[in-house]
């Protein structure tokens, strides 16, 4: 049996990065309100608790332009049989001198490791975004990751799934769009992972989330990520990111775009 003092320093790094996941969330961050994981996700994370902590210069356009400071943190534990992860993610931004835009999420997954193919999961999410006024979504779900094609060069993917729904904004009672909605929404993607160099890493993923009882209700959700290795432990990335909701809230524009640059530590 492995002695209880042997777990310590495991307990340790992950009350260590639990409390900055709470802090990254407690400060608002404009980040997509859907679920890009894959984005999110550490290449290959190592047995045992392992995670990164990192910031970001966001230059947004659509339904808000401004720039502004992100934090986010990802806590990971591997096992022989499955893989949890904890995302937060939190920042600041202002607009003019008055008006401030804040968002903030909260994200678990536990993805079961069938084989080198099948990979069944189920997450839950939390998160508020001020500046689609989405005062705040619960997100639960599962379905299965599936590897088509894998190797030095990079590897190449797909994911669908089953989400159950529930939204409260902050619209006017004058508003077309409801207050509050409850959907099941379907939600599958791609992702390719491409390796050039070994300091070199481009990641491109895109997502489609229908409402399934009326499939012309959509939001789709890409992003391209590169990441260059300045040390063993720390990158340098530059993110783009796309959203478009089919059917947005009264006054929010369809389309949204952010491009952002910044520091990743991996430990």
């Amino acid at each position: 049996m492995t002695p209880i003092t042997d777990l310590a320093p495991l307990r340790r790094n992950g009350l260590r990065l639990l409390i900055v996941l709470c802090a990254t969330l407690a400060l608002p961050l404009t980040v997509s309100a859907q679920v890009n994981v894959e984005a999110l996700r550490q290449d290959d994370p190592p047995p045992g608790y392992s995670g990164t902590v990192g910031g970001d210069l966001t230059l947004r356009t659509g339904n808000v332009d401004l720039v502004q400071f992100g934090l986010n943190a990802r806590l990971y534990n591997v096992t022989e049989t499955s893989t949890r992860l904890m995302v937060g993610n939190g920042g600041l931004g202002f607009l003019g001198r008055s008006r401030f835009a804040s968002s903030g999420l909260l994200h678990y997954r536990w993805t079961y490791t069938y084989n080198d193919l099948v990979s069944p999961e189920w997450w839950g999410q939390v998160n508020y975004h001020r500046p689609q006024l989405l005062k705040f979504r619960t997100l639960v779900g599962g379905g299965v990751r599936i590897s088509f094609a894998s190797g030095d060069w990079g590897q190449f993917g797909m994911g669908a799934a089953l989400m159950l729904e529930d939204e409260r904004l902050d619209l006017a009672d004058t508003a077309v769009h409801d207050n509050h909605t409850t959907d099941l929404r379907g939600s599958s993607f791609l992702t390719l992972r491409l390796v050039p160099t070994e300091n070199l890493v481009i990641t491109s993923t895109t997502y489609f989330q229908p409402v399934v009882i009326d499939r012309r209700d959509t939001r789709t959700l890409s992003n391209l990520r590169i990441a260059s290795s300045v040390t063993e432990a720390l990158d340098l990335t530059i993110s783009f990111d796309l959203r478009y909701d089919s059917r947005p809230p009264d006054g929010i524009s369809a389309l949204d775009t952010s491009l952002r640059t910044g520091l990743r530590y991996t430990y």
